[in-house]
This record gives C-alpha cells, structure tokens and sequence, in this order.
C-alpha cells in the first residue's frame, strides 16, 4: 500500500505520497473536491498523472527532443513521455520523496538528486506543504548543488474539477503550441484578460506576463490561486472531467531561470477557497 500523509485542518482535509513524486492526491473541505482526487487505480499503479497535483523541478513542460545545450555542451537526457521523443516536467513528479516532517497540518518533503541520465546537474528541492480550514499552501524551493551557474526552475501541475468551472486570470500574450506540442509565435492579449469556460475551449498553451492571480468558479465553489511565478500553462482537454492551471517560471523548451552555485528557485502554489456549499 502507497503510504499517504493525511493533513487536516477544521473541514479540510489534504492527502501526499511522497514516494509517487511527492504529489497531492486529494484536497477536499467538508467532503468537497477542491482538487482532483487521485482514483485508488492511478495510485495503486503509480501514475503520477493520476494525481491531484505534483511538483514540477528541475523544469516545466517540454525540453524538445530530451536535449539541450549549456556552457558549450549538449546535454542528452531521458525522454519519459512516450510517444513523443520531448522529455517533461522535470524529475521530481516521478521520484521518491522523503519525508523530513509530518504534523497534523504540515508536511515537508525533500529530494536530493545527484546527477543521471534524467538531469545531469545536482540539486536539493524541498517543498513544504500547508493546510489551513479554506488554504492550501504548496511551496517548493530548489539549490543549486553545482559549482557554476545551472537551470533550475519550480512549478506546480494542479489537477481540477471541470465540471461547471470557469477559469479567468490576466497575462500579457500566449504561445500556442505546434505540431510538435512546443511553442510557437505569440499572441498579444489585447486587454490581458483570460476569461472562458472550461468546457467550452479545448487548451494546450502557455501564456507569459502572468500577474500572478487567478480564478476558478464552479457552481458551488470558488477558489483563488495566487503564486510568484509569471508563466502559466493552461491544458482542457477537451470532454475530460478536469483541467489544469500550471503556475511555472519559464516557457516550454526555454531553460531560462538560471541560478547561481548555492542559491535557490523557488514558486508558491497558493490555493485560498472563497466560498463553498457542500451539497448545493
């Protein structure tokens, strides 16, 4: 059986498993799916895209063809998104996370990683995860373990209820994607205002100039997201029963965060529940 952390505050209540990329498997207030709730197939196989939300380290989205160049040297490093030939999200989705404490509203996870085939620069991420009655608090801050500059940038890929949503929030232009998912040239937003409902448009994009804040209603629920990052990806797949808002530091395929021997990255998932009625 998959180890979870249970974290409760008042009605909330917050489940982890550190060893399935350190990811979110449920968040719910009075029995409410604030986030997706991780099936007990997609645990029992693993599937960290089952989940309720996981972190995105050492990168977001794709770097194409798993390859890349840095100080004069190509890097080659595992594609893990079958069928295409890109490697995604980073390694700390997929890795075994430890856990450094556990209260009852608390956790705080860590994941050392030392170079391979997967990513060939060391670092140490951490991410603490918080509960209060109507916030969840994901912070996840990376360190630079290597002796010169390398890229190191922290996301998060959250998982919500599509039915009923809509999704609204402010940036400066989107890129959307090719044919081969990565970005192409892009869109100026005339009035920066992102405003549509879930159902009605299918997405796969990134958008750039994010202020920082967005919003999500349902029927019976609202919910605020706020983090320090200025990038966002936004994925509806079209017919599912739910979508993603990706707060992220950088576009896919642009190591563009670069951090200093020793120093961190760090990016904030605050989730702040206005209003719910359970039941209605």
């Amino acid at each position: 059986m998959v180890e979870q952390l249970i974290l409760t505050a008042g009605a909330a209540r917050a489940a982890v498993a550190p060893a399935l990329g350190g990811a979110l498997t449920s968040w719910t207030i009075d029995g409410r799916p604030m986030l997706r709730t991780a099936s007990a197939e997609a645990i029992a196989a693993g599937d960290p895209l089952g989940m309720a939300s996981f972190p995105l380290v050492p990168f977001s989205n794709r770097i194409a063809d798993a390859r890349f160049d840095w100080a004069g040297e190509t890097h080659a490093i595992a594609p893990n998104f079958a069928p295409e030939p890109h490697a995604i999200h980073g390694i700390g989705w997929t890795s075994d996370w430890t856990v450094q404490e556990a209260r009852d509203d608390r956790a705080v996870l860590v994941l050392d990683h030392h170079g391979d085939a997967r990513w060939p620069f060391a670092f140490a991420a951490e991410q603490q995860v918080e509960l209060t009655a109507d916030t969840l608090t994901v912070t996840l801050t990376a360190r630079n373990l290597e002796a010169f500059d390398a890229p190191l940038a922290c996301g998060h890929h959250p998982y919500f209820p599509a039915a009923g949503a809509r999704l609204h929030f402010a940036a400066e232009r989107r890129w959307p994607p090719d044919a081969r998912m990565l970005p192409s040239e892009p869109v100026e937003i005339a009035d920066r205002k992102v405003d549509f409902a879930v159902a009605e448009r299918a997405l796969d994009c990134a958008f750039s100039g994010w202020d920082g804040v967005a919003s999500i209603s349902w029927p019976d629920a609202a919910l605020r997201i706020e983090s320090e990052v200025d990038h966002a990806v936004v994925y509806t797949p079209a017919g599912a029963p739910h979508f993603c808002f990706e707060p992220v530091a950088h576009l896919p395929n642009a190591l563009s965060v670069v951090v200093a021997p020793g120093a961190t990255h760090r990016a904030t998932l605050r989730l702040i529940a206005q209003a719910v009625s359970v039941g209605a």
